[in-house]
């Protein structure tokens, strides 16, 4: 990432030049612990202890005079400001600052401590008077936010759905196969997210697990941690998008119409995912906090209803050079085996000042490793141990599975694989400024193999009923597989531009020909997901259907949508 600014850039030269002036920086305006000009006998040992430390530290660690080039000496809300960045910094890095500054901020709050305006996460859009209409058969609300189609999991002969209902609260419902029944939607629990004048924002969707007691578990809702929380122990990031992470678990088991708050995760968090194994323990992946965070694991084990400590599985390394930027990543973790689960990777390269490049989102590589939950031990692809916490640079040594910085696309996101000779590999989306397409990249004969078309597609052929090419397919998943018969479920665009969702048949899993028309939207964008039983075979199918403000979840199975 390239800042242009002299305030940006901030380099290792210029560095040596502050480290002179230190001790006017660990006394001055990023050290005032307070706005006031006069403090008590402890607000002035508490300042006195916090100078020392960041003196100390500062001998070997640039990022404290990378912060301090930040600051407009003119403007006070800018020496609040960074005031409040050097504390977050050095609160997350160095542990020993951690009781100090709990100590002096014990029963103040966020406004007593730094000299700050409200945060604005604003403006909350207004709501249409009307909306477009949509096809019946729905068993949402309108919604709200980016489109999504939830979390889902199948447990028996039901499949659970949990999802960013009003204001992105967590909602959750229940649709029996057998029955043909629904249960809910409820809503599960309250949000901080998007409430009051915050704009609605998506990072909170809710994940939902069953444990062995039968008690179903929500977490959802965390966007980096509301201010009032105080500093983030596990970051180096302060919280500025608003939203905690909370943890509910349903009052009765195999019951989702109640559900009761469960304090053992960090409220700072952001993303959720989670894989139940076959022995019954519960992984929840997250980042633990905002963009400058480490991505952890929170392990339930069976029998048990609350999530052990964190384990740290990557973490952030501001730059030697540019002490400014942050070298981190973003994981995406999938259960590949009873005892396995894949994480794949990118690397995203941020920094303090929260300026993001939207025509790449500086994602970089794609990188691959796995986690063997009998052990909770991680390897590579060469089934080398690794050695928690990954930085970027054992990242780059170890985990690489495709090098995207000398290309002009760039990995967007990326997902592991299950292929079917379980050669380790890693889906990437590739982005240019002309197009987005998925690649993958697979382990071979002991190095990886990039830029290659996507399982099953490399021969894939889509045809409508008057047998007209489909080039603009957005997902084909198989639904069920017999002998020289294939179901899939398929979205895609049509030669008019509308969006598709259908049911294509084939005979040898290559030659796809629409059977089955379900929705053909002008100006309209479905997202989809296959609903899948323990044995692989689709039963049902979730689709997301957005036109204009309209938006609603739609469940098909059998032939027709199930609304509720």
């Amino acid at each position: 990432m390239q800042l242009s600014t002299r305030r940006q850039s901030f380099t290792f030269d210029s560095f040596k030049k502050v480290i002179a002036i230190n001790i006017i920086f660990t006394s001055g305006i990023l050290i005032s612990a307070c706005s006031s000009t006069t403090h008590t006998d402890d607000e002035q040992a508490f300042l006195n202890q916090r100078a020392a430390l960041i003196e100390k530290y500062s001998a070997t660690d640039n990022v404290f005079a990378a912060l301090k080039a930040q600051v407009d000496p003119s403007q006070q809300e800018s020496k609040e400001y960074w005031r409040w960045r050097v504390d977050q910094y050095l609160y997350g890095q160095y542990p020993e600052y951690q009781p100090i500054y709990d100590t002096y901020s014990q029963n103040k709050t966020f406004h007593q401590i730094y000299d700050l305006p409200p945060e604005n996460l604003g403006p909350k859009n207004t709501l249409p008077t009307s909306v477009p209409d949509l096809p019946e058969g729905f068993f949402t609300d309108n919604l709200q936010g980016n489109p999504h189609t939830g979390w889902h999991d199948v447990i028996g002969d039901k499949v659970y759905i949990t999802y960013q209902g009003h204001l992105t609260d967590p909602y959750i419902a229940s649709y029996d196969l057998k029955t043909q029944q629904w249960d809910g939607p409820y809503k599960a629990a309250e949000s901080t997210l998007s409430k009051g004048d915050r704009k609605i924002d998506s990072h909170g969707r809710p994940i939902i697990e069953q444990d062995s007691k039968g008690h179903f578990h929500i977490i959802y809702g965390g966007h980096g941690g509301e201010r009032e929380d105080g500093l983030n122990p596990l970051s180096i990031d302060t919280p500025h998008a608003g939203g905690r992470m909370l943890h509910v678990m349903s009052e009765k088991p195999n019951d989702i119409s109640k559900f009761v708050y469960v304090n053992d995760i960090t409220p700072f968090a952001s993303y959720t995912a989670s894989e139940k194994m076959a022995n019954g323990d519960i992984y929840l992946f997250t980042r633990a906090g905002t963009h400058k965070s480490p991505w952890v694991y929170y392990k339930m084990k069976n029998g048990e209803q609350t999530f052990e400590p964190p384990v740290v599985i990557t973490i952030p390394t501001p730059q030697v050079e540019n002490p400014i930027n942050v070298d981190t990543f973003y994981i995406n973790p999938m259960k590949v085996s009873d005892t396995e689960i894949v994480i794949s990777s990118l690397w995203h390269e941020c920094n303090f000042l929260e300026v993001h490049d939207k025509s790449t989102y500086s994602r970089i590589n794609a990188y691959y490793m796995k986690l063997d939950t009998t052990t909770d031990t991680f390897y590579n692809a060469e089934n080398e141990k690794l050695t928690l916490p990954i930085t970027l640079e054992v990242a780059n040594q170890k985990t690489l599975a495709f090098d995207s910085t000398q290309r002009e696309e760039t990995p967007f996101t990326t997902a592991p694989l299950i292929l079917s000779d379980k050669a380790p590999a890693v889906a990437y989306q590739a982005r240019t400024k002309d197009y987005r397409e998925w690649r993958m990249t697979v382990f071979k004969d002991g190095q990886w193999e990039h830029s290659k078309p996507m399982p099953g597609t490399a021969n894939r052929t889509l045809v409508d009923s008057e047998n007209n090419t489909i080039s603009n397919i957005g997902k084909l998943e198989i639904l069920t597989k017999e002998p020289n018969r294939y179901t899939a479920a398929v979205t895609y665009k049509d030669r008019q531009g509308k969006a598709v969702f259908a049911i294509a048949k084939s005979d040898d899993a290559q030659r796809w020909r629409i059977d089955q028309t379900y929705l053909n939207l002008a100006k309209s964008r479905i997202e989809m997901e296959t609903v899948k039983a323990s044995n692989g075979q689709g039963v049902a199918v979730l689709l997301n259907v957005k036109k204009g403000s309209a938006q609603r979840l739609y469940l098909w199975r059998d032939g027709q949508f199930r609304p509720r």
